[in-house]
């Protein structure tokens, strides 16, 4: 009992003190990419169609991540900022959609090559800006599911690039009788920042 105890203390002590280990568990980025929207009509339909004729944007955001050794799921956090607009005939909407998410990745092929694929999902919440040049356009807010796939290459041992692809549904709950599912495909190239 007592061999079982100290080989316990002592892999305790290795995981909790060793550089190696320690090295690069924590991962704080920014960056940025393309949004498109895939749905409903009325956010896609052009303008002369009743719609407002969005199709794609630009997003701008911050993600976190903490690696947990010899663990193959990463806790993440992540912030996203998508902006929308459109012009026809000299009508102009335009719509932010502001969305926090946590979630977890899932380190699915270790290889030691300089990157690491992985798959994710994210629980969001989703904050609908007013729809500027529509007079009913008032902001709301729904909670929706992120997931995708991704991979992170290793630049300089502090330095990573994180490239994703990724799919919204932004207001999955909290919908209101006859509102339609928004969603979008992104993606995303994130610089991240690796710390002790």
């Amino acid at each position: 009992m007592q061999k079982i105890f100290l080989v316990l203390l002592s892999l305790t002590f290795i995981l909790c003190f060793n550089a190696n280990v320690h090295a690069q568990l924590v991962k704080v980025g920014a960056g940025g990419g393309y949004s498109n929207i895939t749905g409903p009509d009325f956010y896609t339909n052009s303008i002369a169609n009743d719609g407002l004729g969005f199709s794609s944007g630009y997003n701008l955001g911050i993600i976190a991540k903490i690696g947990l050794p010899l663990v193959p799921l990463t806790p993440r956090g992540i912030f996203l900022y998508n902006n929308f607009s459109n012009e026809e005939g000299g009508v102009e909407y335009s719509q932010a959609i502001s969305s926090l998410g946590l979630g977890v990745q899932y380190g699915f092929i270790p290889v030691p090559a300089g990157f690491d694929p992985y798959l994710f999902l994210d629980l969001m919440y989703n904050n609908f800006g007013d729809i500027d040049g529509l007079s009913n356009g008032g902001g709301f807010s729904r909670f929706g599911l992120q997931f995708g796939v991704g991979t992170e290459v290793s630049i300089i041992p502090v330095v990573n690039l994180d490239v994703f692809a990724g799919y919204n549904w932004y207001n999955l709950t909290g919908k209101e009788d006859g509102e339609d599912t928004v969603t979008t495909f992104v993606i995303d190239v994130f610089v991240m920042f690796n710390f002790l």
